[in-house]
């Protein structure tokens, strides 16, 4: 299997267009074009066939998240091939789509979480990496105290860590509201932070219209 040739077989260049639009940090020509759907069947197409994936294009490097995800391997060898695999982050759907793709961390979560708290104090998609795994597969009763303690002590002024910041905030409000809630009373998030959280949760069809009153009340 050449992959390359896969992707480009599969390119859909009004799909291109319209992503390369989200991800403006990523040259246009550094994108084929290929939908998620189809880049996670070749993605187990190519671990199968043992196939060599580059990093040039922006699907390549989606791939190799894909496939570090999918790979039956030894805790051990996921946490050597994501080593590997972070540096090529350059955008956030690599990191975010990635991220989810990484569900051995369920069954190996202290492992995991020694693993990915050094990369907190990295550059911006290091740190973006780290709190999205920490939404992703933290927002435990095991760890949200520990979760909650990293997500409020970020102070950064790079817009990609602060928007997954303020993404997992509100995720974190919809399932440990009580927790949540007195420390977005009490203003502990910086302000752009805090209020990019509250307005995430009120985009939330989970939680309730007067709960989403209140919150307003609360921006800065």
């Amino acid at each position: 299997m050449n992959v390359r040739d896969e992707l480009f077989k599969h390119q859909d260049i009004g799909y291109k267009n319209f992503h390369s639009k989200l991800i403006p940090n990523v040259p246009a020509d550094e994108i084929i074009g290929v939908r998620v759907p189809v880049l996670r069947k070749i993605a187990k197409q190519a671990l199968k066939e043992n196939a060599d994936v580059a990093s040039k294009y922006y699907e390549e490097k989606m791939l190799r998240g894909f496939m570090a995800g999918y790979r039956k391997c030894s805790i051990d060898e996921h946490l050597k091939e994501l080593a590997e695999f972070i540096p090529l982050i350059d955008n956030w759907a690599v990191c975010d789509c990635s991220c989810s793709t990484f569900k051995f961390t369920e069954k190996n979560r202290e492992e995991v979480w020694e693993f990915i708290r050094p990369y907190l104090s990295g550059n911006e998609y290091d740190i973006r990496f780290a709190v999205v795994m920490i939404m992703d597969y933290y927002l435990t009763d095991e760890y949200i105290d520990r979760a909650i303690d990293i997500l409020f002590s970020i102070k950064s002024d790079l817009y990609y860590v602060n928007m997954a910041v303020a993404w997992a905030v509100s995720v974190a409000y919809v399932k440990y509201e009580n927790k949540i809630l007195p420390l977005l009373e009490s203003k502990t998030l910086p302000d752009w932070v805090h209020n990019k959280a509250i307005q995430k949760i009120c985009e939330s069809y989970r939680v309730e219209k007067d709960k989403k009153s209140y919150l307003r009340t609360f921006k800065v």
